[in-house]
């Protein structure tokens, strides 16, 4: 059998697209194509018509002032995480302060502030002790006293050989602390002395110390420090999805740090209701601090 030529190949084609002896088009009459697509646009339709109501009945379940999972349901399990920063690189959880690198750590930190640099409407909470439930407008956090010792002009910290680290816990809908009673919290293994003595439930009390013994040794010759306080104020909880809310600031100064020398550092938040654990990133924050 004779392989067909090009010439007889594009005429088979052709015909195939439109044949002039039975009038069909792509193998189909007129008649069967009106046919198939009065079937499609019924079968889209009747597709389009069952999802727009699956929708329909999805978002009468929906609430647009809270989620619809919270507390042990949720994703977070109501227990908040906290984040640090500088992280430049989230591939590494070590704060190098050298020249070369000073520049993004910079960068890291101005990012976050950012936002907390406009003129949106907020109310000063400074004075407040004591939970704003039902409160429609969210609290400001003072940028003024946050950044009076770690700042953009001493490249927060890397200029001077003082780093500075700043704290964030995440928000959760409707989640507050439970606070420890001031008994309770004397009885708390690995909490520094100065929580002990000072504790009050007017914030969730942050405290950093070496991960092991060394590093607890080691912190001990240095000086941390806490701005604008110990802690996030307890007047920004819950968190209710309040205009303009913006979850509290913490930075943490690391002074008197022995050059050369490798600290790793656990930031952790206390309160009864957030359970910490490493694996799982829960209620604090790991890393290491070096200084060349």
């Amino acid at each position: 059998m004779e392989k067909p030529t090009m010439k007889q190949r594009f005429a088979s084609f052709g015909k195939f697209i439109y044949n002039s002896e039975t009038h069909q088009v792509l193998g189909r009459s007129g008649r069967s194509w009106a046919e198939i697509g009065i079937f499609y646009v019924i079968y889209y339709a009747c597709l389009a018509g069952f999802f727009a109501a699956t929708l329909a009945v999805f978002n009468q379940t929906l609430d647009d002032d809270k989620p619809k999972l919270m507390g042990s349901d949720s994703l977070l399990k109501s227990n908040p995480g906290m984040g640090f920063q500088p992280m430049p690189d989230i591939e590494t959880t070590l704060i190098r302060s050298t020249r070369d690198e000073r520049e993004d750590y910079v960068k890291s930190i101005d990012k976050v502030l950012k936002k907390f640099n406009d003129s949106e409407s907020r109310e000063n909470c400074d004075s407040v002790g004591s939970f704003r439930e039902g409160e429609e407008t969210a609290c400001a956090v003072d940028l003024a006293e946050l950044t009076k010792k770690c700042n953009r002009e001493n490249g927060y910290g890397m200029m001077t050989d003082e780093p500075c680290v700043l704290l964030k816990l995440n928000k959760i809908y409707g989640w507050k602390p439970d606070f420890y009673s001031e008994d309770e919290i004397k009885d708390l293994k690995d909490v520094s002395q100065y929580v002990k003595d000072n504790y009050n439930q007017e914030q969730i009390w942050i405290d950093c110390q070496g991960e092991n013994s060394a590093d607890v040794d080691n912190l001990e010759k240095a000086t941390v420090e806490y701005y604008p306080q110990r802690g996030f104020p307890v007047a920004f909880y819950p968190y209710t999805k309040q205009k303009n809310y913006l979850s509290p600031l913490v930075f943490v100064k690391f002074r008197n740090l022995k050059k050369h020398l490798g600290y790793m550092i656990q930031c952790k938040a206390l309160a009864k209701n957030i359970a910490v654990d490493r694996t799982e990133k829960k209620g604090s924050v790991n890393f290491e601090l070096l200084i060349d």
